[in-house]
């Protein structure tokens, strides 16, 4: 796991991970899709949730080098649940790992979760604990806001300790409830909007105001109706909202006046009113207690390195983008917002970017166009009406002092669940109008303004790699940035499902932005790249001799038999589950007559053993072999496809599952 103290420390992206193993999961028995576009395409991964997990995951965030450390090692992506089946509550979180399949469930509270964040860089800060003597905020920490009785919580890295704050209301105390997160990376603050009460507010997590209470600063940035929602911040700590009620199509930015300081009575509000092109509304109104259509109705914003703001209008079907005019001062009167369409964009969710300059790439999902789209910055800007209108929008500003309060917390302490999921695997075309030429993959192909991945597959039922039929529409919803190359992932809100999405079509690196490494910025030409320890990946199944499948997931590193990040779960039979706690022995050797496919590996054999619990009972032990060719069992003859050994035994040493062979689903 990494720690809080070496977070800041500049860590790697690329791995050198057997990937013939680690993400090549199981062919669909469905025939790819045929290319008839000139456009790049897609493959998409779909983890189906419903049943091991619950139900309507929605926003996601990707964790590249596993800050949160939560038993999923890297690439981690956390997903929130509104529905979830954990026993303690509906309203949760899953942290997941698209490379081997593995999925850890915490459930917190009831309602509908409205937003997510991670402390990246943040300060390591203790603070007094009431239930644990102390807690410990800083890098890896997930902050979670919603429409639910749990207003703001935040998830501690590498523990199953969780604080939930109330939220500070000058109006309805007892039904405040936040949409919208982000946390300052410099210091740790975190953000949240109050749509009911037109408030964004400022938690200081370890500023304690009163025993058992910590230090707000709350600014009414609207009025009541105002409806705030959405959070992002800028380099410099000042946060931008969106204002979505009735008759507001607004973003909002909280700035410091005369004396510099934030949250004081000279603070200033500035204001850019979003056009609205034929009388169409760029945003819709977010519910006063729960999106009971299961939709994020409202702005989701984000910040590139640039300095722009950039949001979705799902009442416009348009992504917009706030940017300075030509005095470079985002703040003025010249300042311009940039609304970029296609035809068939439709409903725009959640939104995100990776990148700079000419590779800067925004991504978002489509709930009511059924896709996962990439709208690619510098082909963007070349395009004409009506893909790209700009318009000049003078800033606005106004007084408003910061309001000193204090918000209330507990802490409690949640066990997760944890399962293997095997995906199915699909294509998925490339959809658009026309592209200049001037963007291509490294293939060639042409990367046009906005590039569609639609419609995306949605498998009524999925078993272990094996779709049957596609229930449509699954609303994509959830959408994270880059964090491995050509890979992006994200959530189906109704379709109850976890997807993950690579093509060469996503060219943004995943560099080292600010919001990572304070003040450093990406080399010219290239992304500083983070290195990650050698390490297996996989996930699939196999059957024992008399007939009953196995199903494994694992992460496991070459050189590091203590690290927390090693993983193994292997399910069979009636329930039984063996969950690994410590890789006691791992060896990575090379057996130079196979050659894995599709990923280039310094190592295809991974054997090891480790302790942990049998269905819950501490005192087991596992071995295992895995082999992985980067083939499967289908594309030759039996045999040649990745194989697998595993043997537990339980606390007495009697074994209770030894299986090999070739992997039926999987890899």
């Amino acid at each position: 796991m990494t720690t809080k103290a070496s977070a800041v420390a500049v860590i790697l992206l690329v791995t050198i991970a057997v990937w013939g193993a680690a993400v090549s999961p199981p062919a669909s028995t469905a025939e790819p899709a045929p290319t008839t576009s000139p456009f790049p395409g897609a493959t998409v991964r779909v983890f189906d949730t419903l049943a091991p997990l619950g139900a309507t995951p929605g926003e996601s965030l990707e964790d590249p080098t596993g800050l949160t450390g939560h038993g999923t090692s890297f690439p981690t992506i956390v997903t929130t649940y509104a529905r979830d089946n954990h026993p303690v509550g509906p309203s949760g979180l899953s942290y997941w790992n698209p490379d081997c399949g593995l999925f850890t469930l915490y459930g917190k509270t009831v309602g509908f979760p409205g937003g997510v964040d991670i402390n990246l860089t943040g300060p390591v800060q203790s603070a007094p604990s009431f239930a644990f003597g102390d807690v410990t905020f800083g890098p890896g920490d997930v902050w979670v806001p919603g429409l639910q009785e749990h207003p703001l919580y935040v998830h501690f890295a590498g523990t199953n300790r969780f604080r939930t704050f109330g939220t500070p209301s000058r109006t309805t105390p007892s039904e405040a409830r936040a949409f919208g997160v982000k946390v300052d990376q410099r210091t740790g603050n975190v953000f949240v909007a109050l749509p009911a009460d037109g408030n964004l507010v400022r938690v200081d997590p370890t500023a304690p105001q009163s025993p058992g209470f910590v230090a707000t600063i709350d600014w009414w940035v609207g009025g009541l109706g105002a409806g705030p929602s959405g959070v992002t911040v800028d380099d410099a700590g000042r946060p931008y909202t969106t204002l979505s009620g009735e008759g507001f199509d607004i973003v909002v930015r909280v700035d410091s006046g005369p004396d510099g300081v934030q949250g004081t009575d000279d603070d200033i509000l500035t204001y850019w009113q979003v056009p609205n092109r034929n009388g169409i509304r760029s945003f819709r109104t977010v519910p006063a207690m729960a999106p009971f259509q299961e939709e994020y109705p409202n702005a989701i914003l984000t910040t590139d390195d640039s300095g722009n703001v950039w949001f979705t209008e799902s009442g416009s079907n348009e992504i917009g983008r706030l940017s300075a005019g030509p005095d470079g001062v985002l703040g003025s009167a010249d300042d311009v917002i940039c609304e970029y369409t296609t035809p068939g964009l439709a409903n725009p969710q959640q939104i995100a970017n990776t990148g700079a300059g000419n590779l800067l790439q925004v991504y978002f999902t489509e709930g009511d166009g059924n896709s996962v789209s990439v709208l690619t910055e510098s082909e963007a800007d070349l395009a004409g009406e009506p893909t790209r209108v700009c318009t000049t929008v003078p800033a606005e500003t106004f007084a408003s002092p910061g309001f000193r309060g204090g918000a209330q917390f507990f802490d409690e302490e949640i066990e997760p669940l944890q399962t293997v999921i095997v995906p199915t695997i699909q294509r998925v075309q490339g959809v658009a109008d026309a592209a200049s030429g001037g963007t291509t993959t490294a293939a060639g192909e042409p990367i046009p303004p906005i590039l569609r991945f639609s419609p995306m597959p949605n498998p009524q039922v999925s078993s272990d790699g094996i779709p049957s039929g596609d229930a449509g529409n699954g609303f994509p919803s959830g959408m994270t940035g880059v964090y491995a190359s050509n890979r992006v992932a994200g959530a189906y809100l109704r379709g109850n499902k976890h997807f993950e999405l690579e093509s060469e079509a996503v060219i943004a690196p995943l560099a080292l932005t600010r919001s990572l490494v304070g003040s450093a910025t990406p080399p010219p030409g290239g992304p500083i790249i983070y290195q990650l320890p050698a390490r297996m990946t996989g996930s699939g199944s196999l059957f024992t001799a008399g007939g009953t499948r196995v199903t494994h997931g694992f992460v496991l590193r070459c050189t590091d038999t203590g690290a927390r990040d090693n993983t193994l779960e292997v399910t069979w039979g009636d329930g039984n589950r063996f969950h690994m706690e410590r890789l006691t022995n791992g060896a990575c050797t090379d057996d130079p007559s196979i050659s894995p496919n599709p990923r280039h590996a310094d190592f295809d054999t991974f054997t090891g053993a480790g302790s942990g619990r049998l269905n819950g009972s501490a005192g087991a032990t596992a071995e295992w072999k895995f082999t992985a060719t980067g083939k499967t069992k289908d594309e030759g003859a039996p045999g040649i496809g990745d194989t697998a050994r595993i043997v537990i035994r339980d606390a007495k040493g009697a074994v209770v599952l030894d299986v090999s062979g070739p992997l039926e689903q999987g890899g």
